[in-house]
């Protein structure tokens, strides 16, 4: 983000200190952040072992840098343990799936009218400090990546901590674990970051005028696109996982 004065007259200086920050990257990182795209891509097969020797040729570095990619990819739940040791691509269960969006759902929403239901208001500063991030982020929105849904739970976390209930916002934060093998699915392309963070100010702006009714409207809807798309993409990637020899 602090590029965007440097860089946002000259797409070439962009994409160079793009390069280079690739360049940068660790091992380690490089082989997880290669390996996630292939997994939400669909690339692998679906019950073949993840052998460490063939991921490390495919990525282009050694066994241990894979090999800690997989543990963490592992605790995403992207990457499942395989009969024979080491690890497969993950396929989530859709019932529990369902059960976790429908969490989230009323975790949220309690959220959003607990203030106003108790007397109170949510916490302002926090608000202002939310939406002075995400305004910045509309003005330079990032690049597509599955790793912006760390940015959007973040977002929703903060959002509900504004309510003033510590004990909702620890739940949260342990759905939003447990869904994120298939919410990583919705920020694959530039449309649906831009729509994200349209959706996220327009939510916060209904919060911020004390209107949990309009707030409540926008979030179903916001959360059943989001629910939609991923699950989408989600099961594309694992039918053609499905299909791999």
């Amino acid at each position: 983000m602090d590029s965007a004065v440097d860089t946002a007259q000259d797409p070439g200086t962009a994409d160079q200190f793009e390069a280079d920050a690739k360049a940068k990257a660790s091992p380690s990182e490089t082989a997880y952040r290669q390996l996630r795209d292939r997994l939400l891509s669909g690339s692998f097969p679906l019950t073949r072992r993840l052998a460490e020797e063939r991921l490390a040729g495919l990525v282009g570095v050694s066994r241990t840098p894979v090999r800690h990619a997989l543990i963490r990819l592992h605790g995403e739940g992207l990457v499942s343990r395989h009969q024979d040791g080491g690890y497969r691509p993950a396929v989530p269960d859709p019932n529990d799936i369902a059960c976790l969006y429908e969490a989230r759902r009323a975790l949220e929403i309690g959220a959003l009218w607990r203030p106003s239901e108790a007397g109170e208001k949510h916490h302002r500063a926090t608000l202002e400090e939310l939406r002075e991030d995400w305004e910045a982020l509309r003005r330079d929105q990032p690049p597509a990546d599955a790793g912006f849904v760390t940015s959007d739970e973040d977002f929703h976390v903060r959002l509900a901590h504004a309510a003033g209930n510590e004990v909702l916002v620890d739940l949260l934060r342990s759905v939003n674990a447990r869904i994120r093998v298939v919410r990583i699915h919705d920020f694959l392309t530039d449309d649906r970051i831009e729509q994200t963070i349209a959706e996220h100010l327009q939510l916060l702006g209904a919060v911020m005028a004390d209107d949990p009714s309009g707030a409540e409207r926008i979030f179903r809807a916001h959360l059943a696109k989001s629910k939609q798309v991923a699950e989408e993409r989600a099961l594309r990637a694992i039918a053609r996982m499905a299909t791999l020899d």
